[in-house]
């Protein structure tokens, strides 16, 4: 492994309801990713083909579930095809976060491509929260195996999202001993007195599940969001709910004793954060406590 490894986390717009646009703008961010000497790329929760925010509005839009349908990501596709051949391209791992269709059943997926163009790891939310479950079935117990060893990068991992609130589905991945930790969210939006979603729910309080998570597992965390602008709001007509408010950029790279390494971009413009890990950190950081060896 080497003693510094760079990766990159998107904060970037999906093209709503639009798969291969979205798919060909994923291409194009692997690409500049990888220019940038980047040699991991992460993308947030759903971001093929985008969070559906009108969930939060009305749980039963038909004509809009319809297209989200036929415009989510499945495995045997030209499209997944299209992802792995710029994977394989721009020599760079890819672990993305898209709304996967099998048979027209969606569930909220992750997966790692290698830089050599091949899936690694395939997984799905165990548990969709609350009102994504109008969209999104369960994982069942293959979504387990979502730690994968990457030669000259180490072990990288994945969770989605409210993933990151379950204790035992955390120290099953910490046990897998993964050294870089994939924390994958939907557009986040900070807290205000107005609000009426769960402080756990904002920007600020998925932060601290990401950093603590850091600090739990003493592992790198790539905390990964996407942006909605105005045009995402009226894709979903979900204006004045907690997915209608234009911004939810959040992304940032956590130190495994939590620290954040990132300067943090505007909520509302698109950009990359980057970061070059210094990986003895985590002998450093484990040597004081091992969650899942000697501190155990």
């Amino acid at each position: 492994m080497s003693n510094r490894v760079r990766v990159a986390v998107t904060q970037h717009e999906p093209v709503w309801f639009d798969l291969q646009a979205t798919v060909d703008k994923t291409c194009r961010l692997i690409e500049e990713a990888a220019a940038s000497g980047a040699q991991l790329i992460a993308f947030p929760e759903v971001w093929i083909t985008g969070y559906p925010a009108w969930i939060w509005a009305r749980p039963l839009d038909p004509p809009l579930a319809t297209k989200y349908i036929k415009n989510s990501l499945s495995y045997n596709s030209s499209e997944m095809a299209q992802i792995c051949a710029a994977a394989r391209k721009a020599n760079i791992i890819v672990v993305l976060g898209f709304s996967e269709n099998d048979h027209n059943s969606l569930y909220i997926a992750q997966c790692t491509i290698s830089s050599s163009g091949a899936v690694i790891m395939k997984r799905r939310k165990f548990k969709p929260t609350h009102m994504e479950r109008t969209v999104y079935g369960d994982a069942g117990g293959s979504s387990l195996d979502n730690v994968s060893m990457i030669d000259g990068i180490g072990r990288v991992g994945a969770l989605s999202c409210w993933e990151h609130i379950q204790p035992l589905l955390k120290y099953h991945t910490i046990s897998l001993r993964e050294q870089i930790h994939v924390a994958a969210w939907p557009p986040l939006h900070p807290h205000t007195d107005d609000n009426p979603g769960l402080y756990s729910m904002t920007s600020e309080g998925c932060a601290c599940l990401s950093q603590a998570y850091a600090m739990e597992a003493s592992a790198f965390v790539l905390h990964c969001t996407s942006v909605m602008t105005r045009a995402g709001i009226d894709a979903h007509s979900s204006e004045g709910t907690i997915m209608g408010v234009v911004g939810g950029g959040h992304s940032a790279i956590f130190a495994p004793d939590g620290r954040r390494l990132t300067k943090p971009i505007p909520a509302d413009e698109e950009g990359f954060v980057y970061a070059d890990l210094p990986m003895d950190m985590l002998v450093g950081c484990r040597h004081f406590a091992d969650p899942v060896g000697h501190y155990k």
